[in-house]
């Protein structure tokens, strides 16, 4: 993401309507997950670019959906931010 603004950040996971947020656990949906929304309360900035992440890092995990369906999903989510 071009800015890393965390409010921005939120928009963009919660614009999304096929990716469910969560962490992958072998499982057929669609999963999204921003480290800087769940850890930044607990982790400085610092620390984030100390271990390698970004704040703007994403991570998707891809599932079941139909590809395009997944694809227009994550270009309308980033045209809000």
């Amino acid at each position: 993401m071009k800015d890393y603004q965390i409010e921005n950040i939120k928009s963009f996971v919660n614009s999304l309507k096929l990716f469910k947020i969560g962490v992958s656990w072998g499982g057929h949906e669609s999963l999204i997950l921003a480290p800087a929304i769940g850890y930044l309360k607990e982790l400085p900035p610092e620390q984030f670019k100390a271990m390698g992440i970004s704040l703007g890092t994403i991570r998707i995990s891809v599932g079941l959906e139909n590809k395009e369906d997944l694809v227009n999903d994550l270009d309308e989510a980033l045209k809000l931010i």
